[in-house]
């Protein structure tokens, strides 16, 4: 008998490509920007977080391990996707949660639990160990037999699960030869970089402050990827707002502008952040307004939830 953890894994999503209207946002006008709409798909883990764990979930089944256990805030999209993909294919799930992030339940957190997943909160001095050879050891002692996984999904599988998406770019007919996607972990960028090869350039925009070591994260990932052709990248640091899901009052007149001309909803942590920067370089003239630009829309819009001013 097949344990639960031999179901079928859930098809890769289908996003679709939207052209961003000629209307101007803020006195900018963004029809130069197609979107490419990670959010529309991947069942109930929709976005970058649906590729990011494609091919973990694969190790596991070749392990023959059914549990999973990762690493996130209370807010964490890459353990709120842990969670879903669990429940619809059949792996106990962990997340190692930062305690003092968790003290007051959050959305994220009860969508985890009622998927399934078994919640610990440590400390955030504990928490910091989560890169300590030592206590992963203990971990997977405690959780035997288990598949660790780095927080956000940033190990070699999760970059190669993330090279799917350039397949989706290259699937799909469009001009733009300059891509654009949020930048977390950057292992996303990395699956492109190797992905798409020497025709494209690549911007990734930090979702951090202060993420100096971000370029040498990339390089390291692309190093554990094949092929030989690599696009033309790099990493803009000022678009931050301010820090990790911190949002000032120009990226908050921005979404809600965007967001009203566009029918498209945002969250602030990633992919708004995204369209700001565009938004900026564009108005700056920084950049031409005729060169065509595809922006990821990385999904996490569960996160939502998090900012009373976007309606929940």
């Amino acid at each position: 008998m097949n344990g639960p953890h031999r179901r079928a894994p859930v098809p890769a999503p289908q996003p679709a490509l939207t052209a961003l209207a000629a209307t101007p946002v803020l006195g900018v006008n963004l029809a130069n920007t197609t979107l490419l709409r990670l959010d529309q798909g991947g069942g109930l883990a929709p976005g970058n977080k649906h590729f990011k764990l494609s091919a973990n979930l694969d190790r596991a089944r070749q392990l023959g391990v059914s549990r999973l256990v990762s690493f996130g805030g209370a807010w964490s999209n890459h353990l709120h996707a842990l969670a879903a993909v669990g429940a619809e294919q059949g792996f106990a799930t962990v997340g190692i949660v930062r305690g003092d992030d968790g003290v007051a339940p959050t959305a994220m957190l009860a969508d985890a639990r009622r998927w399934g997943m078994h919640i610990v909160n440590v400390s955030r001095t504990q928490y910091r160990d989560r890169h300590d050879p030592a206590y992963l050891n203990r971990l997977r002692a405690r959780f035997a037999p288990c598949l660790l996984i780095p927080e956000g999904g940033a190990n070699p599988e999760g970059a190669r699960g993330c090279m799917a998406i350039a397949d989706l770019l290259k699937a799909r007919p469009h001009t733009a030869r300059h891509i654009l996607l949020p930048v977390g972990t950057g292992t996303t960028l990395a699956g492109l970089v190797a992905g798409l090869g020497a025709d494209y350039d690549i911007t990734g925009v930090a979702a951090l402050r202060g993420a100096a070591d971000l370029e040498q994260r990339v390089g390291q990932a692309l190093a554990s990827l094949p092929g030989e052709s690599r696009a033309r990248w790099r990493i803009l640091h000022d678009a931050h707002c301010g820090g990790f899901a911190r949002v000032d009052a120009g990226l908050r007149a921005f979404m809600l502008a965007f967001e009203a001309v566009h029918g498209i909803a945002l969250e602030p942590v990633y992919t708004g952040k995204m369209l700001y920067a565009i938004y900026r370089r564009l108005r700056s003239g920084e950049w031409r307004s005729d060169v065509p630009l595809l922006a990821i829309h990385t999904g996490g819009l569960q996160g939502r939830r998090g900012y009373g001013w976007l309606g929940g």
